[in-house]
């Protein structure tokens, strides 16, 4: 994959689309702090999902169905929408579509998100322990604009999850980058889906 170069804050793109921003209020009531350890705590939701345990502020929805083959989590104020999308990529199928992480990229965010524009800017995150470089996209809606940032997360039996954490540009910054920063420090891998998955290559 080709070097990414890193955006110091990728929610501060929204600045330029947006002079004006509505309240959210069902969204994160926490502020951000320094990237450390963070436990599970009573303001927060955990959801299961794609083999990956994560927490949202309150306000999330459970995981449901977001169409074109996606799974996430969506809170909404009002026709102001903050998702967390994701999509599962069997090892298998991946080993058979032979791409370089970056090709694979551009194939995802296409045919999941219906995204065919180059990344606007690059954007890291840590997941899982490690730091992902992913794209950042500004996706036109009816209703103006949503920000995108698009990863492509590696699991520990090969497979890999696409994540989309996607925001309409009228929510307010600091909660959407809340709550952006809470699924990214508390997504870990589902040890209850690790085991069956063992169990089944066993058989």
């Amino acid at each position: 994959m080709t070097q990414f170069r890193m955006l110091p804050t990728a929610i501060a793109g929204l600045i330029a689309l947006t002079p004006t921003l509505l309240p959210l209020a069902s969204l994160a009531e926490e502020a951000p702090t320094a990237d450390t350890q963070v436990k599970s705590q009573p303001n927060r939701l955990t959801h299961f999902a794609n083999g990956l345990i994560f927490e949202t502020p309150k306000g999330f929805s459970e995981v449901k169905s977001l169409g074109n083959d996606t799974v996430g989590v969506v809170a909404q104020k009002g026709n102001r929408k903050l998702k967390i999308r994701m999509a599962s990529l069997a090892a298998d199928w991946l080993e058979l579509l032979n791409m370089e992480d970056e090709e694979l990229l551009g194939y995802l965010k296409t045919t999941y998100l219906g995204i065919n524009a180059p990344a606007r800017e690059y954007h890291q995150r840590r997941f899982l322990g490690q730091m992902l470089a992913g794209e950042l996209q500004y996706k036109r809606t009816n209703r103006g604009y949503n920000i995108v940032e698009i990863y492509l997360v590696p699991l520990s039996d090969g497979s890999k999850v696409m994540l989309a954490l996607e925001a309409d540009t009228y929510l307010p910054i600091p909660q959407v980058e809340n709550a952006f920063r809470t699924v990214s420090r508390t997504m870990r891998e589902d040890p209850e889906f690790l085991k069956k998955l063992k169990k089944k290559k066993k058989r």
